[in-house]
């Protein structure tokens, strides 16, 4: 309930002519301005502001879940350079190795076979990491209603 000076409405006539010329009922228009008032429900106050909210509340969750996924990207990268140049180094090692046994057809055959499997297999792992930092990432209250 909003507070109320005592002596609002006698400062009011006091100050306004209008008021003093016709003296309106003040006891009157003070009984119905104390007896009216605005009930005031907080669950539903509550409810409406996280709906106006719901948007804006997303829109901070999804920048910051891009964030993380950019940082997360950005560290997984970092040894990628090494990991493929050991392969390219393995590759090789590995053709050398299956030329001197099988025909050269083949032994291009085994190489690169090998190299797509490894190269799906790193594409999945980089696939992966947006997963799996919206694993991790803390639940809401607004995502589990």
């Amino acid at each position: 309930m909003i507070e109320r000076p005592e002596n609002a409405l006698d400062a009011h006539v006091h100050d306004c002519a209008d008021c003093r010329a016709t003296a309106p009922p003040i006891d009157r228009l003070r009984a119905m301005l104390d007896t009216g008032g605005v009930a005031v429900d907080p669950a539903l106050l509550s409810h409406l502001a996280l709906a106006r909210l719901a948007p804006e509340l997303e829109a901070r969750a999804r920048a910051v879940f891009w964030r993380r996924v950019g940082r997360a990207l950005g560290l997984a990268l970092l040894p990628l350079p090494l990991v493929l140049a050991l392969d390219a180094l393995l590759l090789t090692g590995l053709y050398g190795l299956a030329a001197a046994w099988l025909p050269s057809g083949v032994a291009t055959y085994v190489v690169l076979s090998y190299a797509v499997q490894f190269l799906v297999l790193i594409g999945a792992a980089y696939a992966a990491i947006p997963l799996l930092v919206a694993r991790t990432a803390p639940r809401t209250a607004t995502a589990t209603a």
